[in-house]
């Protein structure tokens, strides 16, 4: 759930995306899209909470704080609420440790 606490800040992330998602659904209930793209945020923030303390959580997280130290981060958090928006549309990273690399690369990108 998304307020356990330790909850990786990412899968809440997931889980607004895939509530933003919804929302086009709830307007447009023929949007089959969006529906399947709020499945596969869901399914990836369940998988994220299930890898506590992966390598890719580890270097993702460190990357951030690096970010925040040279002011990076908010180019990155705009890039990475742009790659949640575009998952199950543009984007279809097959599993959570896929979806923390895509993050990986886009921090490495905003250094």
């Amino acid at each position: 759930m998304a307020d356990e606490p330790d909850d990786p800040a990412e899968a809440e992330a997931l889980e607004r995306a895939a509530e933003w998602r919804l929302r086009k659904v709830d307007a447009d209930p023929a949007d089959r899209q969006s529906a399947a793209a709020a499945l596969a945020l869901t399914r990836l923030a369940a998988e994220l909470r299930q890898l506590r303390g992966a390598r890719e959580q580890t270097e993702l997280a460190a990357l951030c704080t690096w970010l925040g130290e040279s002011d990076g981060i908010s180019d990155f958090a705009e890039r990475a609420q742009e790659y949640r928006r575009g998952i199950g549309i543009t984007h279809s990273p097959a599993t959570a440790e896929a979806y923390l690399q895509a993050l990986i690369a886009l921090a490495k990108e905003s250094l």
